[in-house]
């Protein structure tokens, strides 16, 4: 790791004029112009994936979010260039190394972790820079660099908090072997082993019948709850073979939205977290903005609001206060500064009802399906 960042930063230093990228400038109708490359112009530059063949889809939906924002948001004191990068991570450091030589005054992005943690690691963020991402657990963020993103590790945490409130003192969380769901599950297990009395027991997800059906014993229990470390579709088989009298969470992994009756019914009574964006329709910030109508999923609506308050979040920053006392009632969540310097999210808590999903604080159903 420490040979791929020295080679990286001398390849920044040989190549950084001449590795030619396209920066372009954002209107208030996201019509692109082409800027001069020589254009050394005090700019916002907003830095994303737009040309990579994973993350494209995904860096389409931030931009369309942001430029959704930029017509409704506060004006800035700078033009906001575009720039568009592959997802490798020397291609992305490098252009961010471009975007300061042309005048940029402040950065949006990477999006990616392995973007975000090559510019964390090169120390070239000497002006304030809002990733869309965390880095590598192993990487500290420099004073200039700001995080702030969907990372699920965040939920994981929120949920240890909202089973706290249960009253009950055993865990059993069950996860697969996948790099997402181990981090779920250890970022649930240090909040909630951080309470007096509060143990845990992990189990393994299996495919095969067999192995599912002894989910009923192992998770029974009047001190027993359930955290799902696992998507959508394990959890909704899992569900049938968890003990139907022991709450049960888990993160926005497992919602797909509101117009599948049966779906959500095959996962009642789970708890889990989400966005205002998707779970209160009509919260005043979720009511300010249009809705994209060129979302596929689920998940590229939350990258939609993403987008949103991310403009929201740089509006902020440029202003003249005091970090810590940036507080966002935003579309992905009420946001706030953590130390070091992290912005998180704090998200909805739902569940499933007979197909339906109310919010769990006041019981108030939120979405009513049709023909009921």
């Amino acid at each position: 790791m420490q040979r791929f960042f020295i080679i990286t930063l001398v390849a920044v230093l040989l190549l950084s004029f001449s590795f030619s990228s396209m920066a372009t400038d954002l209107s208030e109708q996201d019509q692109l112009g082409i800027l001069p490359e020589s254009a050394l112009v005090p700019h916002i530059a907003l830095l994303l994936p737009l040309e990579s063949a994973s993350f494209g889809e995904a860096a389409n939906m931030v931009k369309e979010g942001f430029v959704t924002a930029t017509q409704r948001g506060e004006p800035l004191p700078a033009i906001i260039r575009l720039y568009s990068t592959t997802d490798d991570p020397l291609d992305i450091l490098i252009t961010y190394h471009q975007a300061l030589s042309a005048g940029a005054i402040f950065v949006v992005g990477p999006l990616t972790r392995d973007g975000v943690s090559a510019v964390a690691s090169s120390h070239f963020s000497s002006v304030p820079t809002l990733a869309l991402n965390t880095a590598d657990s192993n990487t500290n963020l420099p004073p200039k660099l700001y995080s702030f993103g969907l990372q699920m590790e965040s939920e994981a945490n929120q949920l240890a908090e909202l089973a706290l409130s249960s009253g009950r003192s055993h865990a059993i969380i069950i996860g697969d072997d996948s790099s997402l769901s181990k981090r779920l599950q250890n970022a649930f297990t240090l909040r909630w082993q951080n309470e007096i009395d509060k143990t845990t027991e992990s189990f393994l997800y299996a495919d095969n019948p067999a192995v599912l059906q002894q989910f009923r014993n192992l998770t029974g229990g009047s001190n027993h709850l359930v955290f799902l470390a696992l998507d959508l579709e394990k959890s909704r088989l899992l569900r049938s073979y968890i003990d139907p009298e022991v709450p049960v969470y888990a993160t926005s992994q497992i919602f797909a939205g509101t117009d599948n009756f049966l779906l959500n019914n095959d996962l009642n009574d789970i708890q889990f977290l989400d966005m205002p964006w998707l779970l209160q329709p009509d919260h005043p910030a979720v009511m300010a903005y249009r809705h994209t109508s060129t979302a596929k999923s689920i998940e590229m609506e939350r990258l939609y609001a993403l987008g949103i308050d991310a403009f929201r979040l740089l509006v902020n920053l440029m202003l003249p206060q005091p970090i810590d006392a940036i507080s966002i009632d935003g579309v992905t969540g009420q946001i706030r500064f953590q130390l070091p310097n992290q912005f998180v999210r704090e998200l909805v808590a739902a569940q499933f009802k007979s197909g339906k999903i109310q919010l769990i604080m006041n019981s108030k159903s939120i979405v009513e399906d049709e023909g009921q």
